[in-house]
């Protein structure tokens, strides 16, 4: 029987790291990766097929007692680092699954400051787009490459830094240049709206559901089975607009924000300020705008659950005209067909 592996150094978890952030600094400091770590936690002998990365918001108890004992930390305070406990009135829904949006702002900060560079647990809230420190758009692609950003963390100059795992760029703002006044103005904007989001999701149960129901169903598909385009883009008042490939997996889905990269899901906050005003979400009387998009939504089954009733286990049925219409909303769309990566990254006003 293998003996318990107790690691010499382990960096200790700052107040607001994400688990994975702190997994991936330790195992930094050996020239390795959270994966490979954890099978050189368990030992030889020992199944690893079991084996896998944390989640952040619920983790698995057993992964983080085998990292608590090596590196000599109270388990229950691993766990009260996950989102769950951190955010224990937050639905799964708000919670990013994928790809961690940063702000480079923020690791230049962690190097003045001479510590290491970590991801910010708030950076997986669906609805986090703008740093508040920063006041710039969070990025989910690597600056160099251009392709969707993994971090990984090396060190440099005796501090870890962040690095792009595909180009091997240090993830830095300087060198980058500022952003233009209308991308300040765009992100200072957003900024509130995030705020509000933020407060509803936190805090007001009734309002959730009504906003909820409405970034679903700017994101449905459109009624018309051709159409290969979610609701939004009646908001374009573009014929011919098509779903950017970046942003298919989200039309019709049940948590469409999961799904969308950095900029699509300012975009969405703005739409439904433009929709909606200051409350963010729909009342009882729908504006015109609003009417106009809300029923050239195609009829999804799920979008009209509730809650407890999309949490339950067992799989969905879809009539065939809706699966045929989610289907062909998703379809691949030609790269000179109006929907290259960025075409609208000055985010003008545009009318419904």
């Amino acid at each position: 029987m293998t003996a318990s592996v107790r690691l010499p150094v382990a960096p200790r978890l700052f107040a607001d790291e994400l688990l994975s952030s702190w997994m991936a600094r330790v195992s930094a400091r050996y020239g390795s990766e959270p994966l490979e770590l954890t099978v050189y936690l368990a030992g030889q002998g020992r199944p690893t097929e079991g084996l896998r990365q944390v989640d952040d918001v619920a983790p698995d108890m057993g992964l983080l007692r085998l990292w608590a004992k090596a590196c000599r930390i109270d388990p229950a305070r691993l766990r009260h680092r996950s989102l769950a406990s951190r955010y224990p009135d937050r639905p799964r829904d708000w919670f990013l699954n994928e790809t961690v949006p940063v702000c480079l702002a923020c690791f230049d900060a962690d190097v003045a400051a001479g510590r290491d560079a970590y991801l910010r647990a708030d950076w997986r809230l669906a609805e986090q787009v703008v740093c508040p420190a920063h006041r710039n758009i969070h990025l989910d692609r690597c600056p160099d490459c251009r392709g969707r950003l993994r971090p990984s963390f090396r060190m440099l100059n005796d501090l870890l830094r962040p690095f792009c795992r595909k180009c091997d760029a240090v993830l830095t703002s300087r060198g980058a240049g500022g952003g233009s006044p209308s991308e300040e103005s765009f992100a200072a904007g957003v900024l509130d709206l995030q705020r509000q989001i933020s407060r509803i999701v936190r805090a007001d149960p009734s309002r959730l559901d009504c906003l909820e129901h409405a970034v679903r169903t700017i994101w449905a598909p459109l009624d018309r089975g051709g159409a290969a385009r979610p609701v939004l883009a009646l908001w374009y008042d573009e014929p011919g607009w098509n779903c950017p490939y970046n942003a298919r997996a989200a039309v019709g889905s049940l948590a469409p924000l999961q799904h969308l990269p950095v900029r699509w899901r300012a975009l969405t906050l703005v739409i439904l300020h433009d929709l909606f005003g200051a409350k963010l979400v729909p009342g009882a009387n729908l504006p015109e705008a609003a009417r106009i998009l809300f029923r050239r939504a195609a009829p999804m089954p799920w979008l009209a659950q509730s809650r407890d009733a999309r949490n339950r286990k067992g799989k969905r049925t879809i009539d065939a005209s809706a699966e045929r219409v989610h289907r062909l909303s998703k379809r691949p769309v030609h790269r000179l067909n109006g929907n290259s990566l960025d075409e609208r990254g000055d985010f003008g006003r545009i009318h419904p």
